[in-house]
């Protein structure tokens, strides 16, 4: 069933890509640093710091900082409370015409499960969307002119397994995950397809506390105005458990 369920995202995304009538395609660097910080046994807090960068690295595309404070009674359930803060860049013509930002708050329920050496995380995320309301004016300049009220749903399907053992208590391994985000009408109910997310990487712990991840990023995006734009991103993650 769960073949079935992802074949059919995959479908899904690929029809509404076809469904566009202009296309754009570039490629980004994509480094995060995720910091952890343990509260006592059920509670930890969080705060991701993304620096994404287009055209690889000549140029910023988007900032983000995303703090959350997680429950996580056991290893089935993990419940997430969070705010982000976006700086999203103007770098290319099918980008926004200027700089603007998004704040968003968060809710999330992660759900993890194995089957002997794989894992597999269910992770439904509900977003509140505070966006810069960009606004052109009657001289082809572009400025900020309020804002702009959205909701967004994200699923992201995760399976990880190790692949290469190094040491005892130590090995490479190999996650894959795909994302598909939704736009809201007022409530929960969709919209429209937003974007899809589909990565493939190699993780590794570096140390009890910290652990690398790289891998290759493939985003397909609903850019508007009949565009569907493609991101060719190498993806780095550096995760860090301070106490």
């Amino acid at each position: 069933m769960k073949n079935i369920y992802i074949a059919f995202l995959l479908i899904l995304v690929f029809n509404l890509a076809s469904a566009q009538e202009n296309s754009a395609s570039h490629s980004s660097s994509w480094n995060s640093f995720i910091p952890k910080v343990k509260i006592d046994n059920s509670f930890y807090i969080t705060s991701e710091f993304h620096f994404r960068r287009a055209n690889f690295l000549k140029g910023w595309e988007q900032f983000i900082i995303r703090p959350a404070i997680h429950f996580k009674k056991n290893e089935t359930y993990d419940f997430a409370l969070g705010y982000s803060f976006i700086k999203n860049y103007s770098f290319a013509d099918f980008s926004i015409p200027i700089n603007a930002n998004e704040h968003n708050i968060w809710q999330q329920v992660q759900l993890s499960q194995s089957q002997g050496k794989i894992s597999f995380k269910h992770r439904f995320r509900l977003e509140e969307r505070f966006i810069d309301k960009i606004v052109e004016s009657s001289n082809n300049h572009y400025g900020i002119g309020g804002g702009n009220y959205n909701n967004r749903f994200r699923y992201r399907f995760t399976v990880t397994r190790p692949i290469i053992k190094i040491k005892e208590d130590k090995s490479i391994s190999v996650e894959i995950f795909n994302e598909l985000f939704m736009d809201l009408e007022d409530g929960i109910r969709p919209k429209a397809f937003n974007q899809n997310w589909f990565y493939v990487g190699l993780g590794y712990p570096i140390t009890s506390k910290m652990g690398l991840g790289i891998g290759y990023h493939n985003i397909g995006l609903n850019g508007g105005n009949n565009t569907f734009i493609t991101n060719h991103i190498l993806q780095t993650t550096i995760t860090y458990l301070v106490n």
